[in-house]
């Protein structure tokens, strides 16, 4: 008898546990959801654990479950909406050339002008010296998004190779780019019909004024992009 409960009691603890539940799974839903509202009616600063709790109507014992800090969830919540709505918008996983890029922009302008107060909030957040590293992190991948695989084969050629240090740095200046822009166009410094066209001017002179021997299609493009603005 000893031996057949402890056997059964082993077997017991064999069995894992379900955490994805459809409920916690749910609950997980409205707390990113309500992470962006906040973000969007009053800025990165306006969601603490406790707003989003109570926003979410989720314990604040039950989004420590999902979040380990407050900069997780909303690093969490920014990178899960970039995404979806790329991906919702026709985008790929990263463009192959430079067509593919060209396209994709115009993919995040929609995005942009679809939630603009959002982006009007959000941008600026990027060049703040407080932003936390994992945060920033997620922004900066978000605007390499936008280029890469393709900056990542040309820079991989022998006519443009460049060290990690230089690309981490080119990488700076492509992100620096796109936040800038966004935050003039959603400001009104720049004009907002023609997003679109700067964002892509933007990135495009960022790789081809810092590699050694830019391919003439890259500076073609950016030749009939330049025209457009007027």
């Amino acid at each position: 008898m000893k031996k057949t409960k402890k056997s059964r009691g082993s077997v017991a603890r064999k069995v894992p546990r379900t955490y994805q539940s459809k409920a916690m799974v749910e609950r997980r839903a409205r707390i990113i959801a309500a992470t962006l509202a906040i973000v969007e009616e009053s800025g990165i600063g306006a969601a603490t654990i406790r707003n989003v709790s109570e926003r979410a109507n989720v314990a604040l014992r039950t989004l420590y479950l999902h979040f380990d800090n407050r900069e997780a969830m909303i690093g969490t919540a920014i990178k899960e909406f970039f995404y979806e709505s790329i991906a919702a918008e026709g985008a790929g996983t990263g463009p192959q050339s430079i067509e593919e890029i060209l396209s994709r922009i115009d993919r995040l302008t929609r995005i942009i002008k679809r939630k603009r107060e959002y982006s009007r909030q959000l941008a600026p957040v990027y060049f703040s010296s407080s932003l936390d590293s994992g945060i920033y992190g997620i922004l900066r991948d978000i605007a390499i998004s936008h280029v890469t695989p393709f900056l990542d084969h040309l820079v991989a050629g022998e006519r443009n190779r460049i060290g990690k240090t230089e690309l981490y740095f080119l990488h700076t200046l492509i992100a620096n780019a796109e936040y800038s822009i966004i935050d003039d166009a959603m400001n009104g410094r720049l004009p907002e019909q023609k997003l679109a066209t700067f964002l892509k001017i933007g990135m495009l002179t960022s790789i081809a004024g810092f590699i050694p021997d830019p391919p003439e299609e890259l500076l073609a493009t950016i030749r009939e992009l330049r025209a457009l603005v007027g």
